[in-house]
């Protein structure tokens, strides 16, 4: 019986099955597949379907049991890793473990409508699968055999088991605190940071990808290119998380602060000295003094941000940036009025000679944003990794790239 639902389950997603010679045949468009059934799935897939003491949350990915919780968690680090295991026990006799998804759990998602979004990669990997090589074209009446666990993602998992069901509160809420600081433990000490997929509030977290779009040799660019900016861009490039990836290309236009605000200076005081009237007078002097401290902004970075702005970046290349970008989004995350940013409205000013200024507030209050974790601001207003603010941090990144990318190739040595 337990297994005719598990069949039934699939042929809500569209397949054809049939429980057949210890297995299941499925049929998927032209793809025939067999399942095997062998004995851990046997017996798991009934008491998934008979047990009345397991309830799988959705919404946060938990399932739980009468004395066990079991969250599904996501390795944050880029550290290699297949079949990651780790246990935690106390005094008392309770259990952590961080370990391959139970199948248990597989089953539980399996019937879930998370599974239902997920199925048409599952789907794909299948038909992948059930293609022939050329030599074997002919037994078109053999099934391909496919694992079970195929069905599923590697999805690894935190569990909690309490030596006895707990009183006056469910197992999720006595579970929560030790998986956290098992997970906590496990950065400190292992060096592998794990986070609970449900924690996980941002819609942003960026998954660096090989590109498709280059087919061929290439040619070799005919410009050499600033080590320390190309490694922050490499930076910024290579991580998936918005944060790090916008302060990677904001420090690509840090580099040229105090460049270009040396050579401001420079030129506003060679303009004095070199006027041959000029002699060292009372009046003189005081006009002097004046063009270094007019010109002598390396005690604001917002100014020395927007000074290296106004030397690399084209205003007009940057307007006509901002206006395909919000053409093809059809929204206005940049230019409109009531855009709140980390507790402080901010517009960029789309008319010429105040597109930069405007940009450069922004991407300055981003920047100080991230960099300053103080109270300043209520928990909807600062900036928390892994949250929803995440997801202002990835609508500024297309801006502060553009910038760091235009900086790199302006101050790139070109070799004819």
């Amino acid at each position: 019986m337990a297994i005719t639902e598990f069949v039934n389950r699939l042929e809500k997603l569209g397949c054809r099955a049939e429980e057949k010679d210890g297995g299941i045949d499925i049929d998927i468009d032209d793809a025939k597949l067999h399942i095997p059934l062998d004995a851990e799935w046997s017996r798991d897939i009934p008491a998934h379907y008979k047990a009345r003491q397991y309830h799988f949350d959705a919404e946060y990915r938990v399932l739980t049991s009468n004395r066990a919780a079991e969250f599904q968690v996501v390795r944050l680090d880029p550290g290699f890793y297949y079949r990651a295991e780790h246990k935690f026990t106390d005094k008392k006799g309770n259990i952590v473990t961080l370990r391959p998804a139970s199948n248990l759990y597989k089953l539980a998602y399996f019937d879930s409508d998370r599974y239902e979004k997920s199925f048409k990669r599952i789907k794909t990997r299948m038909l992948r699968r059930a293609e022939r090589p050329l030599g074997l074209r002919r037994r078109t009446s053999a099934r391909v055999r496919y694992k079970l666990d195929d069905l599923f993602f590697n999805f690894q998992t935190i569990t909690y088991e309490a030596t006895r069901k707990p009183r006056g509160k469910s197992i999720r809420e006595v579970a929560i605190e030790p998986v956290k600081s098992c997970l906590f433990a496990l950065a400190y000490k292992e060096n592998e940071s794990w986070e609970l997929s449900h924690a996980i509030k941002a819609k942003g977290l960026i998954y660096p990808s090989v590109s498709e779009d280059v087919d061929g040799e290439q040619e070799i660019p005919r410009a050499s290119y600033d080590d320390a900016a190309v490694t922050f861009y490499k930076v910024a490039k290579s991580s998936q998380f918005p944060s790090q990836v916008f302060l990677a290309f904001y420090h690509v236009l840090e580099l040229h602060f105090l460049r270009v605000a040396d050579e401001s200076l420079f030129n506003a005081v060679c303009a004095q000295l070199n006027n041959p009237d000029f002699r060292s007078t009372y009046k003189n002097v005081t006009k002097l003094l004046a063009a270094i401290k007019k010109n002598d902004t390396t005690s604001s970075e917002k100014e020395l941000l927007f000074g290296v702005l106004r030397k690399y970046v084209s205003e007009d290349e940057f307007i006509e940036f901002i206006k395909n970008f919000e053409s093809k989004c059809k929204d206005r995350p940049f230019t409109n009025t009531k855009e709140v940013v980390f507790g402080e409205r901010y517009c960029i000013n789309m008319d010429k000679g105040h597109a930069l200024s405007s940009a450069a507030n922004v991407v300055k209050h981003i920047r100080n944003a991230l960099v300053h974790s103080s109270d300043k601001y209520s928990r909807e207003d600062a900036f928390i990794p892994l949250s929803e603010s995440e997801d202002v941090i990835v609508r500024y990144i297309a801006i502060v790239r553009f910038f760091a990318e235009r900086v790199i190739f302006a101050t790139a040595k070109r070799d004819l």
